[in-house]
């Protein structure tokens, strides 16, 4: 049988912290396809100059060096993402969510 955990009887967020969440998420998601943008056209104006192939980004397999600063910047991130959520001021958040922090 699955074992539940019962949700505790209170709200942790009011109605004005959920709603900044939103706002956050709502900025975040406007942030995200900025760059998502930005990288598509940068992939499409490097293969009309012939410096790409139409799927070199997709078919590119990262060394084993890259790979581990690519997952080490992951994991970093996540971590700032995820532990501001656990941070009591945002000085906290912004002090961690700095590249030395």
């Amino acid at each position: 049988m699955a074992r539940t955990t019962k949700l505790p009887d209170r709200s942790y967020l009011s109605s004005s912290e959920l709603d900044s969440l939103g706002r956050m998420h709502a900025e975040m998601m406007s942030e995200l396809w900025v760059l998502r943008d930005r990288v598509l056209v940068l992939e499409q104006l490097l293969t009309e100059s012939g410096v790409l192939q139409a799927d070199q980004v997709d078919q590119y397999s990262p060394g084993t060096e890259f790979a581990a600063k690519l997952k080490g910047d992951a994991d970093r991130m996540v971590a700032r993402i995820v532990g501001a959520g656990h941070r009591k001021t945002l000085d906290e958040v912004v002090k961690h969510g700095t590249r030395s922090g």
